[in-house]
């Protein structure tokens, strides 16, 4: 299956704007061949074929509507890549001759090429991109095609929605000014840098076997080796691949979101008050209080629940780590990862609270519920992330040796708390997490059509059955 969220509806807009067929017949092939278009390449899961039909509709629509309403329109498509290419005579410090720029979207020129407009597309609405992204795809356009145009537009389109936005509207030399000042630093930055930092991009990465900055262990000995692309895997794609395949590979693999899912209320709690946590242990905390303020998260709650929640955080002053730390990792993006050699994936999750104390570091799950933990089975079946957690730490992340590391639960109800800890380096408890997540990993693995399990999504991000 194809892994690429809108490359499908690049390929059924390319068919529109270049062999000009109409929207039905795109429409029609696009659906016929699963979105290859009769190419040697992978179809598209039912669901994504569904998704591209609907975005497709709504590009042609934003894109009529936005011409129409423009003065000066440009409504001639333009099929090969802007480029801007920088040539040295010889290698430069880093040992490079050639730098290239340029821009991934579709392009579109006015008929006398005066006026040109570079569209990036999302997988939602339209929304913001930072100043630095659409300076650059002006630069691009601007600079890029034969010879530099007037004026330069950037459109943003979201695939649920038929409006586009115009975010950016500046003359050739206003947009190579910005350039100047807003990009190449960045630009600069970026090519210089050299320090490597294990993470989401590790599976994409191709430097990733053999980097130093990524632990790497055979993690699953009994799960058996399925060919395929690199991946990164979290318990939340497990999870959501246990309760339907085709939702995994829509929301988790191409990120489609399902915006008609209705959270239950103790879920919506357990993420006010993990919110509200991240914000009290972020710079420099001290020990949480039970009469601290709750915060806007918690306030957003039903009444009965925002209570709940006050009760919940009220309880964690007792088993808050705080002052006594002596680092934190108060990014709350960190995603700590280790490297399965022989899966080739890269298994990684997100600590509620990772810090270092007596030279030892912590990865902290926080737990919320109105039950106690159930002592008739094991701690880390009822809590995948745990079971996850000893895994990488067992590999040697973040940066320490597992024995230097340890996983804390910290399990927080209204009515009390307890902290539970275990030791990534125990034979026992490894062994317990293999068998927790390669029966949740080994089904995932060899699963190649994602089939759906209770229901798949469309393009308005409902689900369908």
């Amino acid at each position: 299956m194809t892994d690429f969220t809108l490359g499908t509806l690049m390929d059924a807009v390319n068919l529109a704007e270049f062999d000009g067929r109409n929207d039905a017949a795109v429409i029609d092939e696009l659906a016929r061949t699963q979105g290859t278009f009769g190419a040697g390449k992978p179809p598209a899961h039912s669901g994504l074929v569904a998704w591209s039909i609907e975005a497709f509709r709504n590009y042609r629509a934003a894109w009529r509507a936005h011409q129409e309403a423009m003065p000066t329109p440009c409504s001639v498509p333009v099929r090969s890549r802007w480029k801007i290419s920088h040539r040295r005579d010889a290698a430069d410090h880093r040992g490079v001759r050639q730098y290239e720029q340029t821009c991934w979207g579709r392009r579109y020129r006015s008929e006398d090429d005066h006026i040109r407009e570079m569209w990036l597309l999302g997988l939602t609405t339209p929304s913001g991109r930072p100043e630095e992204v659409t300076t650059a795809a002006a630069n691009v356009a601007a600079f890029g095609g034969n010879g530099p145009p007037d004026q330069v537009r950037v459109v943003l389109f979201g695939a649920t929605s038929s409006v586009a936005v115009p975010v950016l509207d500046r003359t050739t030399e206003q947009i190579r000014a910005r350039a100047r000042e807003k990009v190449a630093p960045r630009l600069l930055e970026i090519v210089d840098g050299t320090t490597r930092q294990a993470g989401r991009d590790c599976a994409v990465c191709p430097d990733t076997p053999g980097c130093a900055a990524l632990p790497a262990a055979d993690l699953l000995p009994e799960v058996t080796t399925v060919p395929g692309p690199r991946r990164t895997l979290s318990v939340t794609d497990l999870r959501y691949h246990q309760g339907c395949p085709a939702r995994y590979h829509l929301r988790r693999q191409l990120h489609l979101r399902d915006t008609g899912l209705i959270e239950s209320r103790p879920i919506l709690i357990g993420r006010a008050v993990d919110a509200t946590l991240r914000d009290r242990h972020t710079g420099r905390p001290r020990r949480c209080r039970p009469d601290d303020p709750a915060g806007e998260d918690v306030a957003a709650l039903l009444k009965e629940d925002q209570r709940s929640a006050r009760e919940i955080l009220a309880r964690h002053a007792t088993l808050c780590p705080f002052p006594d730390v002596e680092e934190v990792r108060d990014d709350q993006h960190q995603f700590i990862v280790a490297h399965h050699t022989r899966l080739d994936v890269v298994f990684g999750g997100t600590p509620d609270l990772l810090y270092r104390r007596a030279d030892t570091w912590v990865w902290r799950e926080t737990k919320t519920s109105r039950r106690r933990l159930r002592r008739d089975r094991p701690l880390l079946r009822q809590v995948p992330q745990l079971a996850l957690a000893v895994l990488i730490l067992s590999a040697g992340a973040p940066g320490r040796s597992p024995g230097r590391s340890r996983v804390e639960l910290e399990h927080l109800r209204p009515d009390g708390c307890a902290l539970e800890e275990l030791d990534p380096v125990n034979p026992a408890v490894v062994a317990e997490a293999r068998k927790v997540i390669g029966e949740l990993a080994g089904p995932l693995l060899g699963d190649t059509a994602c089939a759906p399990g209770v229901a798949h999504l469309t393009a308005s991000g409902r689900s369908a059955p």
